[in-house]
C-alpha cells in the first residue's frame, strides 16, 4: 500500500513551473490577475496582438483549479437544453448551446495552435443513470439535443451497458461519442511555455492587494510594487476574494475532491472501464470517472462542495468509488486533492466589465472549455470594444442580500440536492 499523495496527480507529469518574476514594470498595457486557463490564453491572444501584458497570480503560476480539474472536455451546463427552453425559449437554448460548442472547439484549437502535447483524445462520454426515472428524462434531452442541435448519442439499456462499464450500478445511459479528455496539467504546462515563448511577463507569489482607477487606466499594488495599467482582467473564478468585493458577492466558491487508484492491472481497468470513455452520472452533484491518460488507474471526483482534508476524503473517495466498482475493494489511494471552483446564483457562466475592469468567471463545473474560450473572448473585449458575441456577456448578475462571499452554505445545500434526488450516500 502506497503512501496517500495530497498533490494533485496531474502534477507528476506536470509539475508547477519554477519561475523567477522580474522586477515589475511601471506601465503595462494590461495586467490580469489570476494564471489559469483564462488568464493565460487572454494574455497570449493580448500579446499577439502586440499589447503588453503581465499576469499576476498570489501562488505558483496555475496552482488552482486549471491544473487540479479533471480534465473532462465538453459541452454541458447545470442547465440542461431542455431546462433552458422552458425557462428562455427555444432560440435561447440553442443559442447557448451553440456557444458550448464554440467552447469546446477552443479547446481542441489551443491545443493544435500551440502544439501541446496534452493527451487531447476525443473518445466520448458515457453518461449513466441509476433511476428509471433519471433515464426517460435523460433520453428525453438527448432527443431534444440531436432534434435541434445535431448532436449524436446512442441510447444503451442496462444489458448492453456491461460493453460500456462494469459496474451493476445503474439502469441505462446514453454515449455521446464527440467528446473528449485532456492532461489538464499539461494543457496548462503547454499555456505557460507558449505565454513566456510569447513575452508574456509572468509573476507568480505576487498577490494583488489594491486595484485603483486612475484617469483612463489602473494603479496596480502587488507584493513587489505597482503598476500602471491601462486594462485589468480578473481571472480569479473560484480564487476571487477581496481585491474586488462586487465580484466576490456574486461567486459562491466550492471545493470540487478528486482521487486517484493506484495503478491497476490492465486486464481490471479493462473489465471495468474497457472503452476508456469519461463518465459521469445524472444527479446535480454528480459523480465522475475516467482513466488517467496512460491507462494504468482510476480518477474519481466526488463529494464536491463538502469540507474535510485530503486524506479523509481520499478514504471516503475510495468507499465511494468501491461501491460502483466492488472488484476494487483491495485498491488503494494514490493521490487525494482539490481545487476551488465557483458557481453563481443562477448557474451560469459570466463575462463582462464592472468600472472597467473585465472579468470571466462562474463556470458551473465546465471550467476548462469555457475558461479556454472565455480567454479569448477577454482579449477581443480589449483589442476590440463591442465585437464579442456571447449568450453569456454583460448579463445581469445577481448576488442575494447580505452575503459577501463566505460559502457556509454549500455543504448543506449539495446535501439538500442528495436527498431530493435520492442519491445513496456511502461515506
Amino acid at each position: 500500500m502506497t503512501m496517500m499523495k495530497t498533490d494533485p496527480y496531474w502534477w507528476e507529469a506536470a509539475p508547477r513551473p519554477e519561475i523567477t518574476p522580474g522586477d515589475v514594470p511601471q506601465k503595462i498595457d494590461v495586467a490580469i490577475v489570476g494564471s489559469g486557463y483564462t488568464g493565460l490564453i487572454a494574455a497570449l491572444k493580448l500579446r499577439e496582438a502586440g499589447r503588453s501584458v503581465a499576469v499576476f497570480d498570489s501562488g505558483a503560476i496555475g496552482s488552482g483549479a486549471s491544473s487540479r480539474n479533471s480534465g473532462f472536455v465538453g459541452r454541458t451546463l447545470k442547465y440542461s437544453f431542455g431546462d433552458l427552453v422552458k425557462a428562455k425559449g427555444l432560440a435561447h437554448a440553442i443559442a447557448t448551446y451553440q456557444e458550448m460548442q464554440t467552447a469546446f472547439r477552443a479547446v481542441a484549437d489551443t491545443v493544435a495552435e500551440y502544439a501541446i502535447a496534452c493527451d487531447f483524445r476525443v473518445h466520448g462520454r458515457l453518461v449513466v443513470a441509476e433511476t428509471a426515472s433519471q433515464f426517460e428524462d435523460l433520453k428525453r434531452e438527448y432527443d431534444l439535443r440531436q432534434l435541434h442541435l445535431g448532436s449524436p448519442f446512442e441510447v444503451l439499456d442496462k444489458a448492453s451497458l456491461p460493453r460500456e462499464i462494469g459496474s451493476p450500478r445503474y439502469l441505462g445511459g446514453v454515449v455521446l461519442p464527440d467528446l473528449a479528455s485532456i492532461h489538464p496539467g499539461l494543457y496548462h504546462q503547454g499555456l505557460v511555455r507558449a505565454a513566456l515563448a510569447a513575452g508574456v511577463a509572468l509573476y507568480p507569489d505576487t498577490r494583488v492587494s489594491r486595484l485603483v482607477r486612475d484617469g483612463s487606466g489602473f494603479t496596480v499594488e502587488t507584493a513587489r510594487g505597482q503598476v500602471v495599467a491601462r486594462d485589468v482582467i480578473m481571472a480569479t473564478n473560484g480564487y476571487t476574494d477581496w481585491l474586488l468585493p462586487w465580484l466576490q458577492r456574486r461567486l459562491i466558491p466550492f471545493d470540487a475532491w478528486q482521487m486517484a487508484t493506484e495503478e491497476l492491472p490492465a486486464g481490471l481497468i479493462d473489465q471495468l472501464l474497457p472503452k476508456d470513455r469519461t463518465y459521469i452520472d445524472c444527479f446535480m452533484n454528480i459523480d465522475a470517472i475516467r482513466r488517467s491518460p496512460d491507462g494504468t488507474r482510476i480518477l474519481y471526483c466526488g463529494k464536491t462542495g463538502e469540507r474535510s482534508d485530503q486524506v479523509t476524503m481520499g478514504r471516503r473517495l475510495s468507499a465511494e468509488l468501491r461501491a460502483v466498482f466492488p472488484d476494487l475493494k483491495d485498491v488503494g489511494v494514490s493521490h487525494s486533492w482539490t481545487g476551488r471552483c465557483a458557481a453563481t446564483f443562477d448557474l451560469l457562466p459570466h463575462l463582462g466589465t464592472h468600472e472597467g475592469i473585465h472579468y470571466a468567471v462562474g463556470y458551473c463545473f465546465a471550467g476548462l472549455p469555457m475558461g479556454s474560450h472565455f480567454g479569448r473572448l477577454l482579449a477581443q473585449r480589449i483589442l476590440a470594444p463591442g465585437s464579442v458575441t456571447s449568450v453569456f456577456a454583460d448579463q445581469p448578475f445577481k448576488t442575494v442580500p447580505f452575503y459577501q462571499g463566505n460559502n457556509w452554505f454549500v455543504p448543506w445545500m449539495m446535501r439538500y440536492y442528495d436527498l431530493k434526488e435520492g442519491k445513496r450516500q456511502v461515506a
